[in-house]
């Protein structure tokens, strides 16, 4: 295949890994010779806490990216020329590329695909972060990374290039607890949408602009300094929780009280301190969620 021929543009990419497959699968290798009931169940046991673990992330991403399709097509409502507009902007789905015991979320930025690349990103932010918190409500943590650099597709659903690699040494060097980190390429291509205001006829870059705006207003700076997807936000509950947030959240920060203590009572003061963070996250937006 010669490079030529290979489709090769920017692309947004959310890199999720599921956390503690290390520690289900430790002491693991041959498949054991089942010699009575309670072997069977305690390799089961296994299976459940790993394999089955992937699965139900893969199946709830899944479940998330098909939720996030609105029952009642706004296009309906409008009038012709506005409708257009709309299939204009509208873009396909992120697509979903499974990767051991994580995903990648991605998109092309290309304009040629796509009049609206930001409302991939837009829905990117969102799987991301939905992911983030239920995955602490159900005791299956995730942490990830979403950057922004070019990549190609020699097959469908099969991302290659820097965008991975980016993501990924992010994701393994950077995010280091259940957080979404937001890459700096990421940052500086939602804030370019922001150097000039289009003209109010302009509606395909005024809608790119907006969205821009929102994905920026979902992130904060933790306290290493490191850009993150803000799921406790006020914009991001407006997009995605709306009133299922209480239960969610408190699910989540009970599960982070008892990391807290676990990883405290084994003197484990660097991931300790992780969720000490996470906690003071919790705190500092408890009154959105309760």
């Amino acid at each position: 295949m010669s490079s030529e021929s290979l489709e090769i543009s920017n692309y947004c990419a959310c890199f999720i890994d599921l956390l503690g497959q290390r520690n289900a699968l430790k002491g693991q290798n041959l498949l054991p010779a089942f010699g009575n009931d309670a072997e069977k169940e305690k390799f089961t046991a296994v299976l459940q806490q790993s394999v089955g673990a992937i699965g139900r992330l893969q199946k709830h991403a899944e479940f998330f990216r098909e939720g996030l399709v609105l029952p009642v097509s706004l296009r309906d409502s409008l009038n012709e020329e506005e409708q257009i507009i709309y299939d204009e902007m509208k873009s396909p789905r992120p697509k979903q590329q499974r990767w051991s015991d994580g995903l990648v979320f991605y998109h092309s930025l290309s304009t040629k695909l796509t009049k609206c690349p930001m409302n991939a990103v837009f829905e990117i932010f969102m799987l991301a972060g939905t992911l983030c918190l239920l995955g602490l409500a159900s005791k299956q943590p995730i942490r990830g990374a979403i950057e922004t650099s070019w990549g190609v597709e020699l097959h469908d659903n099969e991302l290659y290039g820097a965008v991975v690699a980016n993501s990924y040494e992010l994701e393994s060097e950077a995010a280091q607890y259940p957080r979404i980190i937001v890459g700096q390429h990421t940052m500086s291509y939602l804030n370019a949408y922001l150097a000039d205001l289009p003209q109010p006829e302009q509606r395909l870059e005024l809608y790119n602009r907006n969205l821009a705006a929102l994905c920026i207003n979902m992130t904060a700076i933790d306290q290493d300094g490191h850009h993150i997807l803000n799921y406790l936000g006020e914009d991001f509950k407006d997009s995605v929780f709306h009133d299922q947030s209480p239960d969610i959240f408190n699910k989540a920060y009970k599960y982070i009280c008892e990391q807290y203590e676990f990883h405290k009572s084994r003197k484990d003061s660097k991931l300790a301190l992780r969720y000490t963070w996470l906690k003071g996250y919790f705190h500092q937006h408890r009154d959105l969620h309760v």
